[in-house]
């Protein structure tokens, strides 16, 4: 399978608008994120609000196919939402493994220290996601770098945003 981690920043510009307006650039948005949850593989939405200066949302993506990826960052690129989105990273890489519920931690290019008990690991060639408990990955991500995520519904993300 490949595995997609797409990190995005909001642009600021975003909080200008009208309520009303931001209103309906999320619940477009959420609807579209909510279509691909339902499509090939799957895709996993995170919020990083408090948890990274650089990021607010990651996407994670996993397809048997890159014609899924690229389908689904073609149809991104025509919502309105994600023009107030600013892309921070995207991480590509082969794995096996879908996502659970709950926190995730992202390391791009894998991870010095143990894997400590009562974590999962889902690898990939060079990087290495974990989920379990927000308190047990909270120091991990303190000491070793990476990203820290908690997954939630597309329009519960969005609202924290």
């Amino acid at each position: 399978m490949i595995f997609s981690f797409a990190l995005f920043r909001l642009l600021p510009e975003f909080r200008r608008l009208e309520a009303e307006q931001q209103e309906h650039l999320k619940e477009d948005f959420a609807q579209f994120l909510a279509r691909w949850q339902g499509r090939e593989g799957f895709l996993a939405v995170y919020s990083l609000v408090g948890f990274s200066g650089e990021a607010d949302l990651l996407l994670w993506q996993g397809v048997e196919s890159p014609k899924a990826l690229q389908a689904f960052r073609r149809e991104a690129n025509r919502t309105r939402f994600l023009g107030f989105l600013e892309p921070v990273a995207l991480h590509l890489d082969r794995g096996e493994g879908t996502p659970g519920e709950g926190a995730l931690a992202l390391f791009p290019y894998g991870l010095e220290a143990p894997i400590p008990e009562g974590l999962r690991a889902l690898r990939g060639e060079t990087l290495l996601a974990l989920e379990g408990p927000l308190e047990a990955l909270f120091p991990l991500i303190l000491k070793e770098g990476g990203y820290l995520g908690v997954q939630r519904a597309p329009r519960e993300v969005l609202d924290e945003l």
